[in-house]
């Protein structure tokens, strides 16, 4: 299916230079655009010495850099253009694809702001940029389908480790509300 899935999306590659553009764009540029954005809204809540969002945003890179680490210690996979004939659209060093770096680290920066901080329709954008640049990534040939996946979920546990944490450190205030009468 990952094999199936890689050649079906590939397969639009080298058809249009149009769309070909985008997803070279989004392959190898649109993860800055994410990181900005995110950069900001942590930089705004520093301004306005928020210190605890950013504190949780930052963790949750680290945590998911880790968890990248160790993962890709448990599989290694060659790149997909090593192992099939692929249209390649950037050129990209052969070695491991599994998972894949720019999927964890944008869908890392999109949950910490979708997580943690007040920009909720930022955080869902910046998590849809996520989406994208790793269908871009499998489109122009660097990655299988299970390499973006796999950052998607890498991304998601550190994400929702450090949420896990946030709830033990600070815990809801639970108000008490009467029935009415």
């Amino acid at each position: 299916m990952n094999n199936q899935l890689l050649l079906l999306i590939n397969s639009w590659a080298g058809k249009n230079a149009f769309l070909d553009a985008i997803m070279i764009f989004c392959a190898q540029y649109l993860i800055f655009i994410v990181v900005l954005v995110a950069f900001a809204c942590a930089g705004y809540l520093a301004y306005r010495r928020e210190w605890r969002p950013a504190i949780y945003f930052l963790s949750t890179l680290i945590l998911s850099f880790i968890i990248l680490q160790l993962v890709a210690l448990l599989k290694f996979d060659h790149r997909p253009f090593m192992d099939h004939h692929l249209t390649l659209l950037i050129q990209h060093a052969s070695g491991s694809s599994f998972p894949s770096d720019h999927t964890t680290a944008s869908t890392a920066v999109a949950l910490g702001v979708l997580f943690f901080m007040p920009f909720k329709k930022t955080g869902w954008l910046l998590l849809l940029a996520a989406c994208i640049i790793g269908f871009s990534r499998i489109f122009v040939g660097v990655h299988y389908p299970a390499d973006i996946i796999s950052g998607l979920l890498t991304g998601l546990i550190g994400g929702s480790i450090v949420s896990l944490v946030k709830l033990k450190i600070e815990p809801k205030k639970q108000t008490m509300t009467f029935p009415e009468r």
